[in-house]
């Protein structure tokens, strides 16, 4: 059974953007428990190392400041193995034997929606830092899923925004994405978003390729023979590392545009080659407001000898989505799934990447897009070039309507 609690809650907590207020953890209480759903083995970890951390960033802060009306905060951690199948054993059996009051994760679009179907048929929200395939808030939608992360259509169109505003001489682009159901939307989503801001610009091609490809070559090929002056891609992780560094060996001579670039585990090995290359995210560390900053140089005291010095989109997005959840459950006043789900619906929060509304149709974060170039290394954050300050993509430029997402709430729905 759920926990319930009175009414009037923790106030307090509503008025800041961490939570805990000045209330002191009482022992004797019961942990509220949160599932970090990530991917801790094979090649794709890397990423999912940075979303843990984010996590658990999140859960010291908040325990550290009284936790939720004296309710310490408890992480359970899975691995996903990035195996949908995998994924929905290991979720039952966490939310079964330690009663979990939201899931955290998760990198995959199938994995997500494996974490769904259980968050709907257990009744506990699933807080998404990743998987952005658009049918997973449109015509899949179920109301266990809040995602923090962009939708593919959204994120493809921070990076055409961006591109436009950088090259905006660029007349052909090549589009490049794993062979699944994210990289597949993602194709999608850049061909409607250049059909809408610039539709002057031809598609040369579109290929997709195996997640966990290691040759990239016969694409590098097709890139050249097409003419094309710019690559789109939505590829990420080890697959992006390959990408990159391949196409640096090989000699690609247009620039590329990559949802997931202003990865630093990917960044540290291009070097000067990643020059001139863009990046969007819902995060960067080079936002340039007070809040960010004041987030960095917490991140990096406390984790500038770790392999994470400063943080990243992955950590920004996990942390995020952490402190919803916390937030939902201070605000509903327990961890009642259906009153969670009514705090969460239309939540607007003062984030680290920005204000966000959580839109109530379809539980799509509205947020602008940190987009930015590759700069050569100033000093200020890594010895190798970076993304520079961030130029955030307003939500008005990237949004997809209520209406074209699919989703049968939103539709006839101008606002969401």
């Amino acid at each position: 059974m759920r926990r319930r609690w009175p009414k009037g809650l923790a106030a307090a907590l509503l008025a800041v953007t961490t939570l805990g207020g000045s209330a002191q953890a009482d022992n004797a209480k019961e942990p509220i428990t949160f599932l970090a759903a990530v991917i801790q083995s094979g090649p794709f970890k890397v990423t999912d190392g940075q979303n843990l951390a984010g996590i658990q960033f999140a859960v010291d802060e908040i325990n550290g400041k009284g936790g939720i009306d004296g309710h310490p905060l408890k992480l359970d951690v899975i691995d996903t193995e990035l195996n949908a199948a995998a994924t929905r054993r290991k979720t039952i059996d966490a939310v079964l034997q330690d009663h979990v009051s939201a899931i955290i994760g998760a990198s995959g679009s199938d994995v997500l929606s494996a974490l769904v179907a259980v968050g709907q048929q257990y009744h506990v929200p699933v807080i998404a830092f990743a998987g952005e395939t658009d049918e997973l808030t449109g015509s899949n939608f179920q109301p266990a899923l809040f995602r923090v992360a962009s939708s593919t259509t959204m994120h493809a169109a921070a990076i055409v925004y961006a591109l436009k505003r950088d090259y905006p001489d660029v007349k052909k682009v090549f589009l490049l994405n794993q062979d699944y159901s994210f990289g597949r939307a993602s194709a999608t989503g850049f061909r409607k978003a250049l059909a809408r801001l610039d539709p002057s610009v031809e598609v040369v091609g579109d290929v997709l390729h195996p997640r966990g490809a290691a040759n990239f070559t016969p694409y590098l090929q097709q890139i050249q023979a097409s003419g094309a002056d710019f690559v789109l891609s939505a590829d990420w992780g080890a697959d992006l590392i390959q990408l990159l560094n391949q196409a640096n060996s090989f000699g690609l001579k247009p620039r590329i545009g990559s949802t997931f670039l202003a990865d630093p585990d990917i960044l540290k090995g291009i070097g000067n080659a990643a020059i001139g290359d863009i990046g969007a995210d819902v995060y960067q560390p080079t936002i340039d407001t007070p809040e960010n900053k004041a987030f960095v140089a917490a991140w990096h005291a406390a984790h500038g000898s770790t392999d994470i010095p400063w943080p990243t989109a992955s950590v920004a997005k996990s942390y995020i989505s952490t402190q919803l959840a916390a937030l939902a459950i201070a605000r509903a006043g327990g961890t009642d799934f259906d009153k969670v789900e009514k705090a969460l619906e239309g939540l607007q929060y003062a984030s680290i990447a920005g204000p966000l509304t959580i839109r109530p149709c379809d539980h799509q974060v509205q947020i602008g897009q940190a987009t930015g170039e590759v700069v050569p290394a100033d000093g200020k954050l890594y010895a190798f070039p970076y993304i520079g300050t961030a130029l955030i993509a307003p939500i008005e430029a990237i949004a997809v309507a209520p209406k074209d997402t699919g989703n049968p709430r939103c539709a006839g729905d101008s606002k969401g």
